[in-house]
């Protein structure tokens, strides 16, 4: 299966219930982009195409969960089953983005570049931590160096042109 156009949505958190329901933990800004979705595809062991029944969310103390019912999973063995997997989208089955918004995973392997105009290097993963998401840069002969991805640090991404151009403050690339 070609993974390429897959965007992970959340985490299997643990089954609902006891007709096979599992909730799940969004890893995006906008939990409501599950609405729409007719398929997910579930990551345990392999890849594996799943049909959605039903979506819907809970709030929580930790904000919101969201509560997939899918096909075939008709109890909570079944349901329990699929914990800690994850659960991708096809990026064509998603609403669009806006202009000024973008997938972390688009950001992967983007040359990073300071306002001045100077190489800092490649996004090597974004992590997205509790307090903001930073972005892990590798550096030719240098460690690894973290920046927030956030303004005043973010000031373009041009996922078009391939790069990032960040306004680091003092001792941020140090």
């Amino acid at each position: 299966m070609e993974t390429d156009s897959l965007i992970l949505m959340g985490r299997v958190f643990k089954a609902h219930g006891i007709r096979g329901e599992v909730k799940v933990i969004p890893e995006t800004d906008d939990p409501t982009r599950f609405e729409g979705l007719h398929r997910v595809f579930l990551e345990t062991t392999d890849m594996k195409a799943f049909t959605l029944e039903t979506v819907r969310f809970q709030q929580g103390k930790h904000g919101v969960t969201v509560v997939l019912k899918i096909e075939g999973v008709d109890t909570r063995e079944g349901a329990e089953a699929l914990r800690h997997a994850g659960v991708y989208a096809d990026r064509d089955a998603l609403p669009p983005l806006a202009e000024d918004e973008f997938f972390f995973g688009d950001l992967i392997d983007l040359e990073v570049v300071t306002v001045e105009g100077a190489t800092v290097g490649r996004v090597k993963d974004v992590l997205d931590l509790p307090a903001q998401a930073v972005l892990l840069v590798r550096r030719e002969g240098l460690p690894e160096v973290l920046i927030p991805a956030i303004p005043p640090f973010l000031t373009d991404v041009d996922i078009e042109r391939g790069r990032v151009v960040i306004q680091p403050i003092e001792g941020l690339l140090d």
